[in-house]
């Protein structure tokens, strides 16, 4: 079964990096962010195999990065290692994923009240050119770059703060937003760019309260999306 996403950007070389040169990162890395993409949005279902030999041989890398690969999947709740039988994909549900994002709004909205106290001009400027940036994007159908737009959004934010373990749970969550299939979720390039305007606007007047509700309502509205489009890739799977 092959494990690549649709949008995949081809073959790693030996560094880890895509032959275009557009990703980077550890081999493991890049294979475990490949596989649990396609985990997250339902193009691999519940039960699948993950061959080790198999997935080595597709990414054209040796079994060691594919091994700490799998290890890290298993240690995210993605994937199931049975002893004698091997890797697996385990079991996830759209409510999973809803679970998932109601934690990442509540650390989420949490950090975005706490940066109010932290906010300057030169954190807004920088926030704006992000969101300009974000709408070409948008404009220019360019949506596959637009996840990388929103973390530095909110990486700025969440570092005003000195709060590291919100941030650490944050990061945790965040594992399950599919970056190379972002923008076959419908609905989520629009609750980037709105829920970037709405959240410059809540600091600009330094109003915690409207930053934390605006935040949450921007990761329960994405989340909702995500469960919706993993049920329907599922369905039509199932009766493919």
């Amino acid at each position: 079964m092959s494990v690549m996403s649709k949008g995949d950007d081809g073959p790693m070389n030996s560094a880890g990096t895509a032959e275009n040169g557009r990703r980077y990162g550890t081999a493991a890395s890049i294979v475990a962010s490949d596989i649990g993409e396609n985990i997250v949005s339902g193009h691999l279902p519940p039960g699948s195999p993950l061959r080790v030999h198999q997935v080595a041989a597709q990414y054209e890398m040796s079994l060691t990065p594919v091994r700490e690969a799998m290890q890290r999947l298993v240690t995210e709740g993605l994937v199931v290692r049975t002893p004698g039988v091997g890797f697996a994909v385990g079991q996830l549900k759209a409510s999973d994923i809803r679970d998932v994002f109601l934690t990442l709004a509540f650390v989420s909205g949490e950090l975005s009240a706490r940066a109010v106290a932290h906010v300057d001009d030169a954190m807004l400027a920088e926030l704006h050119a992000i969101h300009h940036e974000s709408l070409a994007l948008v404009h220019r159908r360019a949506v596959h770059g637009l996840d990388e737009k929103n973390r530095e959004f909110y990486s700025i934010i969440n570092h005003s703060t000195d709060a590291p373990k919100l941030r650490w749970v944050a990061g945790l969550c965040i594992r399950y937003v599919p970056r190379s299939l972002y923008s076959d979720v419908p609905g989520w390039p629009d609750i980037t760019v709105g829920g970037q305007e709405a959240m410059i606007d809540a600091l600009e007047v330094r109003d915690a309260d409207s930053a934390r509700a605006i935040t949450e309502s921007i990761h329960h509205r994405a989340g909702e999306a995500l469960a919706e489009s993993y049920d329907i890739t599922r369905a039509g799977r199932a009766s493919a």
